[in-house]
C-alpha cells in the first residue's frame, strides 16, 4: 500500500494569531490542499479495491457445516462463522461506501471554498463598479473628511 502522506510539508490549515479580544482565530482553508487530501484517499481506496480483499472474503470466507464437520459442534461453529462472515462482509461494504462518500465530500468542500472565494471576489468587483477599491488612506473617515464650513 502506498504511503498515505505523500503531500507537501505545509499544514492544510493556516490560523492567524489569536485576536487580542479573545475568541477563536480566523481559519483559512486551502482548497487545493483539501482536494489533494481527497486524491490521496482516492488512490488508497483504488489500491485497496485492486487487492480484491473484499471479493476474497465474500467468495472464500463462508465456512459451511459440511466443511467444518457434519456433527453438532461443527454445525454450531458453522452458524457462528456464517454470522461472522455476514457481519464482516456488511462492515466491509459499509466501510468502502463511507470511504468513497468522504472522498466525494472533500471534493465538494474544496469546490465550495473555491467557488465561494471566486464569487465573493466577483461580487466585490460588481459593487465597486469594476473600479479598484479605495485604499485606507483614500477612504473617508471622520478625521480626513473635509469640513462642511
Amino acid at each position: 500500500m502506498p504511503p498515505l502522506n505523500e503531500g507537501g510539508t505545509q499544514r492544510g490549515v493556516q490560523s492567524s494569531p489569536p485576536w487580542v479580544g479573545g475568541g477563536d482565530p480566523d481559519v483559512k482553508w486551502a482548497p487545493f490542499k483539501i482536494d489533494h487530501a481527497a486524491s490521496i484517499l482516492e488512490r488508497a481506496l483504488e489500491h485497496l479495491s485492486a487487492t480484491g480483499a473484499l471479493d476474497e472474503v465474500q467468495t472464500q470466507g463462508l465456512l459451511t457445516a459440511a466443511e467444518l464437520g457434519n456433527w453438532d459442534a461443527g454445525q454450531t461453529l458453522a452458524g457462528t462463522t456464517e454470522a461472522a462472515y455476514k457481519h464482516i462482509s456488511a462492515v466491509s461494504r459499509d466501510f468502502l461506501t463511507q470511504y468513497a462518500a468522504a472522498i466525494r465530500l472533500l471534493r465538494r468542500t474544496a469546490a465550495h471554498y473555491s467557488g465561494t472565494e471566486e464569487g465573493l471576489a466577483q461580487h466585490i468587483r460588481q459593487i465597486g463598479g469594476g473600479r479598484e477599491q479605495p485604499t485606507r488612506a483614500q477612504s473617508p473617515t471622520w478625521a480626513n473628511t473635509p469640513s462642511a464650513d
